[in-house]
């Protein structure tokens, strides 16, 4: 259990994956064409110190950016400070560039295309708009970058909130390139574990697929993707802002149906199989994927320690599980559902497939192939032979599947169902 590895978690959740991947839409263009438009991509950017660009046989739609060679960054005291919040400083040893709203402080005088040294306030609490140089024993270097707006442009209340990229890094101390998001129509910036999920998934041309988490959208089009756009991938989201960011990923997809609606209520036993509006009659998807609202623990890096509330925390299970009660009737007999998360808690994770195990005995959990991360971790509800099915990407990277992966905290649970009851 991970309560007796938890120096080795938080260890493991503070430092940052370096390893940057893309999905290619197959659909649009090959693996081997995006891989030489992003190479080249990179060497006009980077010239020699471009970083390796390469694939994995085990996921044959990525491709993958190495990281810079290791170098010690040094502060350069000529430069003036500019502060983020740790959001962003996140994002950015990731690769990301800043963008407006993330900058708390930027120094008076501050010019565009001045080089500054960034730091991350760890503490929050740097106030916005701050004008002088923030100092504090709680602020962490993060790299230098380059100012593309002004402080009139960041913090004119006057106007609408500036938008855009406010600077552009050029160099952090993660060693990740600082490239920013580099998607399109033909390839998306995703997690490794997120794409590894879809393929646990294994949708099928023809099938009939129900998303029932599905904002942002990444995995909805890399169902549709696998499927060849062929068959029909509903897909559900409570909020009516997230399904209508989504609109702009999904426009290219004739196969995917995207809804406003609350998942905990999808099913209807009234409802015919066939409906094409939620909610559903029993039986109606060949496969389900529940990525589940989860408190998103599995993040990396975290820079700083945003201890949620226990009565949130322990909120998550239950809308698991009430998420969980609808999938079931929804599948049809020999059907597929998998359950994944993106964080580390054990109660959102191997509980929750405990659970429903004993609850759903229709159900049977199968192995979440392929397989990329570890087994799941020891739980009593589970036996050996179960968590050796389940898939979970942490900091026991020696067990992991696939050597040498640095990623982020997920976790994959594969079920299907074997009777009508």
């Amino acid at each position: 259990m991970y309560s007796a590895r938890l120096p080795q978690l938080l260890e493991w959740l503070c430092e940052t994956p370096r390893i940057t991947t893309y999905r290619v839409n197959t659909l649009r263009t090959s693996v081997a064409a995006y891989k030489s438009e992003l190479e080249a991509k990179l060497k006009s950017l980077l010239g020699s110190q471009a970083p390796k660009v390469f694939g994995m046989s085990e996921l044959p739609e990525i491709v993958c950016i190495a990281p810079l060679p290791s170098s010690e960054e040094i502060i350069d005291a000529k430069l003036k400070h500019l502060i983020v919040d740790t959001s962003c400083g996140a994002a950015l040893l990731r690769g990301a560039h800043i963008y407006a709203p993330g900058v708390l402080a930027m120094e008076t005088g501050t010019q565009i295309h001045e080089l500054v040294n960034v730091f991350a306030d760890l503490k929050g609490k740097c106030k916005r708009g701050t004008a002088t140089r923030y100092e504090s024993t709680e602020k962490v270097f993060l790299g230098v970058g380059k100012v593309l707006m002004q402080r009139y442009q960041l913090y004119n209340n006057d106007k609408q909130p500036s938008t855009g990229i406010a600077v552009s890094m050029q160099t952090n101390v993660s060693g990740v390139p600082a490239l920013g998001d580099l998607s399109s129509s033909d390839a998306l910036l995703q997690n490794l574990p997120s794409i590894a999920c879809v393929r646990v998934l294994a949708p099928q041309p023809g099938e009939r697929i129900l998303d029932m988490c599905a904002a942002p959208g990444n995995k909805t089009t890399h169902i549709a993707e696998l499927m060849t756009n062929e068959g029909c991938v509903i897909a559900l989201d409570n909020s009516a802002s997230r399904v209508h960011a989504m609109q702009s990923k999904l426009v290219n997809y004739s196969c995917i149906e995207a809804h406003v609606f609350d998942s905990t209520r999808a099913h209807d036993v009234t409802a015919s199989s066939s409906s094409s509006q939620p909610p559903f009659g029993s039986h109606s998807f060949d496969r389900i994927l529940l990525d589940a609202p989860c408190s998103g623990l599995g993040n990396r890096p975290q820079l700083a320690c945003h201890i949620k509330q226990l009565k949130l925390l322990q909120s998550y299970p239950n809308i698991q599980r009430r998420l969980f009660a609808q999938a079931v009737p929804l599948l049809r007999p020999g059907g597929v559902l998998v359950y994944s998360t993106c964080t580390v808690t054990e109660a959102e994770c191997e509980e929750i497939v405990a659970w429903a195990l004993r609850k759903f005995p229709q159900l049977s959990l199968v192995d979440a192939t392929p397989k990329f991360g570890a087994p799941g971790l020891p739980n009593p509800g589970l036996d050996a032979s179960q968590c050796v099915l389940l898939q979970r990407f942490g900091p026991n990277k020696e067990e992991y599947a696939v050597q040498d992966l640095d990623t982020v905290g997920f976790f994959i649970a594969k079920f299907k169902k074997i009777a009508n009851i």
